[in-house]
């Protein structure tokens, strides 16, 4: 059986499609309530924790890469040694591939840490007797940009639009232009029509964020005590890029995302 998936990208459909057949694999051998060693690259088999646990630490921290026989859940020792051997070179080239793409991806792409801190925030949810984020964010992964798609789902493509959006300063008229035209382009593709649609859909997920205006010179948050100030209480520095005031664009920006809202 190709195995290759546990060294693909958290989250692509591979690796999805692999943890999918892990956990089927484990649930024909063991029982619904039994607890088993977690794979993931924190516990390393080491640690017991029942399948939904050992499933969500799966999607979280991935797979241990060397854990590509599955010894410790049922699997025979020699179960495939004879397709390994043969296929040695293979894999070889496999994670040659694997350590490039690893290299070009983009550092500034935070993606699987929103999930993790997502993931953070679930038992406090839970305990609250509010609905699971976590498993709806899970549900739209699952879900394919277009037909046959890898690289992305729905959801993680939307997500990095709208951080280009914001790294780059486009405006909320480009954006939507941009909308228009790749789903003009793509029509297979599922794709908001315009940026308040794409807003709305992260917000229907909890996933929005608060604008908070900051100093220039970083000195303070104009929040709390100092929301209502238009300078500075440290530098005197004016809040607003107009310096009377009055059309009340802000300098500095800070979007925070809080994933326990």
């Amino acid at each position: 059986m190709d195995r290759s998936w546990i060294r693909c990208r958290l989250f692509s459909k591979p690796y999805l499609d692999g943890i999918n057949d892990f956990i089927k694999f484990v649930s024909e051998r063991f029982g619904e309530n039994e607890q088993i060693l977690c794979p993931c690259r924190r516990c390393l088999n080491q640690i017991y924790g029942h399948k939904r646990v050992v499933e969500d630490h799966l999607y979280i921290h991935g797979i241990s890469s060397t854990y590509d026989r599955w010894i410790y859940h049922g699997e025979p020792l020699d179960a495939g040694m004879n397709e390994n051997a043969e296929q040695l070179d293979e894999h070889v080239g496999l994670n040659e591939d694997v350590h490039l793409n690893e290299d070009e991806e983009d550092p500034e792409d935070t993606f699987p840490d929103m999930v993790q801190e997502l993931y953070t925030a679930e038992d406090q949810n839970e305990q609250n007797g509010e609905k699971s984020l976590f498993a709806a964010i899970l549900e739209q992964m699952k879900q394919e940009l277009y037909p046959g798609c890898a690289s992305f789902s729905k959801f993680s493509f939307v997500v990095k639009l709208l951080h280009i959006k914001s790294f780059y300063r486009i405006s909320n008229v480009a954006f939507t232009a941009m909308l228009k035209l790749l789903s003009a382009a793509f029509p297979n593709c599922s794709l908001p029509s315009s940026y308040h649609e794409a807003k709305k859909y992260i917000r229907a997920l909890g996933l929005g964020y608060d604008s908070i205006h900051v100093c220039p010179n970083n000195c303070v948050l104009f929040r709390k005590e100092y929301e209502k100030d238009d300078e500075c209480p440290v530098c005197g520095e004016s809040r607003w890029k107009d310096k009377d005031g009055r059309k009340k664009i802000p300098q500095k920006v800070l979007r925070h995302f809080n994933p326990c809202r």
